[in-house]
């Protein structure tokens, strides 16, 4: 499980931040990427290699953490931000408008 204030302090490029929410709203944490997380358990071809370290959001932290697991289980080094968006909203920290990519 990744920390909030890990996630904050990271240095930039040094983690990927994916938005895995099912209905996210019109914003999103900064420089995160949107994906779906059934897809990234699924998926044999990842927007991301095993030696990139990925932090996972959803809404509360539930869901990233099933997924966290199945990409760890596959090699990867993925973990959940705890809380999830809700408790990086909740510590009132910036978010940015969402971009549909």
């Amino acid at each position: 499980m990744a920390s909030i204030d890990e996630v904050k302090k990271a240095a930039p490029g040094s983690l990927k931040l994916i938005d895995i929410r099912k209905k996210p709203d019109e914003q999103q944490i900064p420089g995160s990427t949107r994906a779906d997380g059934e897809e990234l358990e699924n998926a044999a071809d990842l927007p991301f290699s095993k030696d990139e370290h990925v932090v996972l959001y959803c809404g509360s932290g539930n869901s990233c953490s099933r997924v966290a697991q199945t990409l760890r289980e596959k090699g990867y080094n993925a973990e959940a931000l705890d809380g999830g968006y809700a408790a990086w909203q909740s510590a009132g920290l910036p978010t940015e408008r969402r971009r549909d990519e």
